[in-house]
């Protein structure tokens, strides 16, 4: 039986060529930018160093960090495709001070008052600021035609 060898990449080199709608979405929504609209990342390579790079620096020491920075530039390079927020923002805290790499959040428990409603609804506006989705379990509140408290209205 015969196996099929994969020869190494060049150092630097991404190892899935895009096509090109992938280069467009990509180019428009993943690649870093500077406020100006110039960009920042060279290339998808240059995008994978920085995701990389961010996802290492974590790790306690500087061996690991460059250990499992390799890793992960090797994933990327061969196929992974981390989470929308993470492809745009690990790495560019200079570019975007204020944006998340979670993808989605869930909201906390809603309490069944106007206040507490508005509060969450305050706190959803800086969640989808930061580029995330957001989440409601909505139980806590009374159902659909239940009397209302001041509103004159059910």
């Amino acid at each position: 039986m015969s196996t099929a060898r994969a020869t190494p990449a060049l150092p630097g080199a991404a190892e899935i060529p895009l096509q090109p709608a992938s280069f467009d979405i990509w180019d428009k929504k993943y690649r870093l930018k500077s406020k100006q609209g110039v960009a920042v990342d060279a290339d998808i390579d240059a995008s994978y160093q920085r995701i990389a790079r961010a996802l290492s620096e974590v790790e306690t020491t500087p061996e690991l960090r460059e250990h499992w920075r390799e890793r992960f530039l090797w994933a990327l390079r061969h196929g992974a495709i981390p989470a929308g927020r993470i492809t745009s923002n690990a790495g560019a805290l200079t570019h975007k001070p204020a944006t998340s790499t979670i993808n989605c959040t869930v909201s906390g428990t809603i309490r069944d008052s106007m206040d507490d409603i508005l509060e969450k609804v305050h706190e959803a506006g800086l969640t989808l600021k930061a580029g995330c989705g957001i989440g409601y379990e909505f139980s806590t509140l009374r159902p659909r035609g239940a009397y209302v408290s001041g509103a004159g209205a059910y």
